[in-house]
């Protein structure tokens, strides 16, 4: 964004998403709503996981899981998208990251990653 948008900085974009309080579902809900608008109906509603590599266990979400771009069991996090599409012409709408069995019930490790 910061590349894109005219005469921003990294940091205030970067502080604005990751720790300013905005109210994400709203933004979420109107993604999906020009989406449609842009693309129109009927559109289809992909939903996908991917995974990203990742040494050591202290980003979030980091465990030993399936990691299907390596087509195996490996440390990585996953993350799991929406997509609204048509005509072979896509935009992301949602994203979140999945959390496994490991970190949701290791609550001390996920305040030390600021994840609770």
């Amino acid at each position: 964004m910061a590349e894109t948008v005219a005469d921003s900085r990294y940091q205030p974009l970067h502080h604005m998403l990751s720790e300013s309080n905005w109210d994400r579902r709203g933004v979420r809900r109107q993604l999906v709503v020009d989406a449609n608008t842009h693309f129109g109906y009927p559109s289809a509603l992909l939903l996908d996981e991917s995974a990203f590599g990742k040494k050591g266990n202290m980003s979030a979400g980091v465990a030993r899981q399936w990691n299907g771009r390596l087509g195996k069991v490996d440390n990585c996090q996953v993350g799991v998208f929406a997509a609204v599409t048509r005509d072979g012409v896509a935009s992301v709408v949602d994203a979140d990251l999945y959390l496994p069995e490991t970190w949701t019930k290791d609550t001390t490790r996920c305040e030390v990653v600021g994840g609770a």
